[in-house]
């Protein structure tokens, strides 16, 4: 937020926040939220499509569209198909039935989890009407036979706009935990989750880590569940020293356990009052007790720097992550906010960071024989030269899905030599990423300046040349539609 604790959620909103994945709707609600129990204001974040439209611009058409034309079950490619070798199509997701008729329709879906090819599960947010009015709640959208089916989550809903379930992750086909947050009754963070079995969405209570503060503000922001009945999801929290920290909620043995995750040595304690830049964003894991989590602290100079926390024999260790060699040494402001880790050892993580100009520029951080090496992502042509951070903070990859070490595909962000923001999909493949085009549904509105523009939130590979991505974007009818990225191996 850019300006007191006493701003309202809907003008809080309008900060920038990490990832989202993070980036994802749920950051940005999520250091409004923050605001509630002390946060002056934010730095150091990257826009979502919370931070930068309405929810409500025109009454909805009632129209539901079909989504994704490639949504159906892709055939297998070789193995060594290249990722850039892709052609990707464009959908709008479908909505539930209760949201028919509702004042202003505003939806984004924030993360994918495909267990198998053509077998997939995206969760977000959409705007329903009920007897008392409009409210926000969870969506959960299933694809399946090559047809996305869309669920509501009733138990996740508020009349205003900062709830969100950001993040999922799906074992097997029919088992899925979802995670978010919401806004309580007395207007602080509270963490939420959400599980599917046997063919529906039930509640779950999250627990806090034993010094969490009294007066809440805890979100999750990031889940993996490499086996049924194993998760981790990471977020962060307010200790009871005042403090920003960030922890893990852990699913073994039919029971979830909380326990606050370390920082690197050199992180300065940050006050509930001190801009918020402290977070974990993401976490991956390859199996049963073995997870990685990256996000960003602030360090002892200030600004905030991209770290790693490994899940090893039950501990969780952290350390600084790397910056490539042109990154500026002082006024920082870097994260870590996608990561898959598609073999043990292995991780790919994507974010941001500064140059030595000050210019935001893609950052990616690769583990490998027990070392991150950090490296830049090129920006796509038709880049604007100025990528300051000062400019709607949209330099940053916020998603990645990798099938294995050398095939990923990253989502971000970008401005244009137009002044617009622009969505990308960048591509690993051979050792170079390269930049490919989004395409847009028929009934996508034209741009029309930085405050409407099209998203993409997180992605994944569940096969080799078979990749989704979902997001937001602005269509023709007024409304903010969910969006549906899917990609097949290019003809011939």
């Amino acid at each position: 937020m850019r300006g007191s604790n006493g701003e309202s959620f809907p003008a809080a909103r309008t900060c920038p926040g990490p990832r989202g994945r993070r980036p994802r709707t749920l950051l940005v609600m999520a250091v409004a939220v923050l605001a509630a129990v002390g946060v002056a204001g934010c730095q150091g974040h990257a826009s979502s499509p919370a931070a930068a439209r309405s929810a409500a611009q025109a009454a909805a058409s009632g129209a539901v569209q079909p989504a994704a034309p490639g949504g159906a079950a892709q055939p297998a490619a070789p193995s060594g198909t290249p990722l850039s070798a892709l052609a990707w199509s464009a959908g709008r997701a479908p909505l539930p039935a209760d949201t028919d008729g509702v004042s202003g329709q505003y939806v984004v879906l924030d993360d994918v989890s495909c267990p198998a090819v053509g077998h997939c599960v995206a969760v977000g947010i959409d705007r329903a009407s009920t007897g008392s009015g409009d409210v926000y709640q969870g969506l959960a959208e299933t694809l399946a036979g090559g047809t996305w089916s869309p669920a509501a989550i009733p138990d996740v809903s508020s009349p205003n706009l900062p709830l969100s379930l950001s993040a999922v992750s799906c074992p097997a086909q029919g088992s899925c935990v979802a995670v978010g947050f919401a806004e309580s009754s007395a207007k602080v963070g509270v963490p939420v989750m959400e599980r599917l079995s046997a063919g529906r969405w039930d509640p779950v209570t999250p627990p806090r880590p034993g010094d969490a503060s009294t007066s809440g503000g805890d979100l999750l922001t990031d889940i993996s569940c490499p086996a049924v009945n194993w998760c981790v999801a990471v977020g962060w929290y307010l200790n009871a020293g005042g403090h920003h920290a960030v922890y893990a909620d852990t699913l073994a043995d039919g029971t979830w356990t909380a326990a606050s995750v370390p920082l690197p040595p050199d992180a300065a304690p940050e006050q509930g009052t001190d801009r918020a830049v402290t977070y974990l964003t993401a976490v991956s894991c390859t199996g049963i007790g073995a997870c990685v989590a990256s996000g960003q602290y602030r360090g002892t100079s200030g600004g905030s720097l991209p770290f790693t926390a490994t899940l090893s024999n039950g501990t969780w260790t952290a350390a600084a992550a790397p910056l490539p060699g042109d990154a500026a040494a002082t006024s920082q402001f870097a994260g870590l906010w996608a990561l898959k880790c598609p073999a043990p050892g292995t991780c790919v993580a994507g974010g941001h960071y500064l140059n030595h100009s000050g210019q935001a520029r893609y950052l990616i951080d690769t583990l490998s024989g027990g070392t991150w090496t950090a490296s830049a992502a090129p920006l796509p042509p038709g880049a604007a030269a100025d990528q300051k951070w000062s400019q709607d903070q949209a330099t940053v990859i916020g998603g990645l899905g990798c099938a294995s070490a050398s095939l990923c595909v990253a989502t971000a962000d970008y401005l244009t030599t137009d002044n617009e923001i622009v969505p990308v999909i960048e591509t690993l493949s051979g050792g170079t990423w390269t930049a490919a085009s989004v395409p847009l549904p028929a009934d996508a509105a034209p741009a029309s300046g930085q405050g409407s523009y099209a998203y993409l939130m997180l992605a994944t590979c569940p096969a080799p040349a078979s990749c989704l991505t979902v997001g937001s974007y602005p269509a023709q009818d007024g409304t903010i539609a969910g969006l549906v990225e899917t990609a097949a191996p290019k003809s011939s």
